[in-house]
């Protein structure tokens, strides 16, 4: 099962309702192509697609149909509506999405700012934060960050000893056995790269889902326990 990550948003027309639109390069690998019929099927706090060879529905699910994005990617949309209750998703919310051929199911992940999805590089995990976000939290680019890894996560934390010489704060890192990473300036986006080994430590490994909870000068990337949700 591959994994990624769907978020709620909503309709764009009144009433404004709930919805969940995806353009998840994994459609096609599992089957989801332009024009199938999808079953979809509400549960509490998620729900399941699956491909269907005819046009008939039960009466707990309904009929969607698998389209097209701008760039003609397949993109399947589930509007949340009074004929399809998932109780206790709201917009803002994220669903872990597990990915077979065939079946997608959907269940809503803990609270968290951000949900991503560990990525590969160079046959190892790769991941990076990216957007106004960073900036907003405190982690301007070029600022030096030390990063802690522990059983329960990464944790991110801002140097705010701006009077500290470089030395100063690679001694105070081997001390701590700490990490050292920058913020960096891309084009118009403040983005900052997780190395695969601080991933490793940490347990995190390619197509992991990450969760992201922040404040300012602090990010912390947890690993949610996706057996509690079903998966």
């Amino acid at each position: 099962m591959e994994m990624g990550v769907f978020r709620v948003s909503t309709t764009r027309q009144p009433p404004y309702r709930p919805k969940i639109k995806t353009s998840s390069p994994l459609l096609a690998g599992a089957g989801f192509v332009n024009g199938a019929a999808v079953r979809a099927v509400p549960c509490e706090y998620g729900f399941t697609l699956t491909l269907q060879t005819d046009n008939s529905i039960t009466e707990n699910g309904k009929l969607i149909r698998v389209g097209l994005d701008s760039n003609k990617n397949p993109t399947i949309t589930v509007n949340l509506a009074n004929n399809f209750s998932t109780t206790g998703l709201i917009a803002g919310d994220f669903l872990a999405a597990g990915y077979e051929y065939g079946v997608i199911k959907a269940k809503k992940l803990p609270e968290a700012q951000k949900y991503c999805v560990v990525g590969p590089q160079n046959y190892g995990a790769y991941l990076q934060f990216c957007g106004e976000w960073l900036s907003s939290a405190g982690f301007m680019p070029d600022t030096i960050t030390t990063v802690s890894v522990s059983d329960d996560g990464i944790t991110f934390s801002v140097w705010k000893d701006a009077a500290a010489k470089y030395g100063e704060i690679v001694k105070y890192a081997r001390e701590h056995k700490y990490q050292l990473i920058q913020a960096k300036r891309n084009q118009r986006l403040t983005t900052m790269d997780v190395p695969g080994y601080v991933l490793g430590k940490a347990g995190f490994g390619k197509g992991d889902i990450a969760g992201i909870l922040y404040e300012y000068g602090t990010i912390k990337l947890f690993k949610p326990d996706l057996r509690i949700l079903g998966f």
